[in-house]
């Protein structure tokens, strides 16, 4: 079997990629299965990471056992190149007509991106095509701790 290994250069390149060829990506790992207890593929998860690659991620929602496609996506980077830093993120859902949506991430996903790396904070959230919010922004209160008296 050939090595097909992409260059730095590929993915330096990666880095310009538009929001819109990032949800492109997300979408496209979408694939939708009910399940006895649950949904599974139903969110795909697409993100740019420091490294200038890009993962991908889908939900396997099954109970309340179920994985994001967001720290889906999050594990992927961390296991194939021990990566931690999040450039941007986009999570995916369709309808029943196949209409795209973008959401935002869950609140343990946003939790679990400051967690991954406090760099992440500066991390480019996609909430459409045209707007990018940093994740900081979706955790405004994430290091309030005040001592009570």
């Amino acid at each position: 079997m050939a090595n097909f290994k992409k260059s730095n250069r590929y993915y330096q390149n990666m880095a310009n990629i538009t929001n819109q060829e990032l949800i492109k990506k997300a979408a496209s790992v979408i694939n939708s299965k009910n399940l006895k207890d649950g949904l599974v593929g139903d969110v795909g998860c697409a993100l740019l990471a420091g490294n200038g690659k890009i993962y991908t991620g889908v939900c396997v929602g099954v109970n309340s056992n179920g994985y994001c496609a967001e720290r889906v996506a999050i594990a992927k980077m961390i296991t194939d190149d021990k990566e931690f830093v999040i450039r941007r993120i986009v999570a995916t859902w369709k309808d029943k007509d196949g209409k795209l949506f973008v959401i935002p991430p869950c609140g343990h996903c946003r939790q679990a991106m400051l967690e991954t790396d406090k760099q992440n904070l500066d991390a480019n959230v996609i909430l459409d095509k045209n707007k990018a919010v940093k994740l900081k922004d979706l955790l405004p209160y994430f290091d309030w701790w005040k001592a009570q008296k």
